[in-house]
């Protein structure tokens, strides 16, 4: 007789302020894609992804295309996947909050990264109870996470990628 399969433990803490800057100028395409994303316990669920997106991206002004967002949760959810060994590592749904692109150098395979990136880092914050750090091609880890463009104010410009 089959036994079910025990669900994976809630998400202790959130983790909020994940911020992934995947730059790779090196060849061509180039892969561009900055994102903000927090992670957040959801008992109930393995694991979901939602987004909580500006109307527009503080660059280039337009939404960020669906397909980059589809990208996204299928590399979180991946990364979440295999630190569970096939299954999620905890009940948790992820919050894409804000991103930044570029028309020529974003790609879906530059968000699938991002949101790789993502998660591992919401793990390790997990594991080693500490708050994210810039993770990331080109992620500036001496800086504190910068502010997501939607919570800058006009007069603040655009924030450093």
């Amino acid at each position: 007789m089959n036994s079910p399969v025990p669900r994976a433990p809630v998400l202790p803490r959130a983790v909020t302020g994940v911020h992934v800057r995947h730059i790779r100028q090196t060849c061509c395409p180039c892969a561009f894609a900055v994102a903000w994303a927090d992670f957040e316990p959801a008992p109930g669920t393995d694991f979901a992804l939602a987004d909580d997106l500006p109307e527009t991206c503080g660059y280039p002004g337009e939404p960020l295309p669906e397909e980059f967002v589809r990208a996204f949760a299928q590399g979180v959810r991946e990364a979440w996947s295999e630190a569970g060994g096939g299954r999620p590592r905890y009940t948790a749904r992820a919050v894409l909050r804000d991103a930044l692109w570029y028309k020529v150098d974003s790609n879906p395979e530059s968000f699938q990264r991002a949101g790789r990136l993502a998660s591992g880092e919401a793990l390790r914050c997990v594991a080693e109870g500490r708050e994210p750090r810039p993770v990331g091609r080109c992620a500036r880890r001496d800086r504190p996470v910068p502010p997501m463009p939607r919570t800058l104010r006009p007069s603040e410009g655009s924030p450093p990628a």
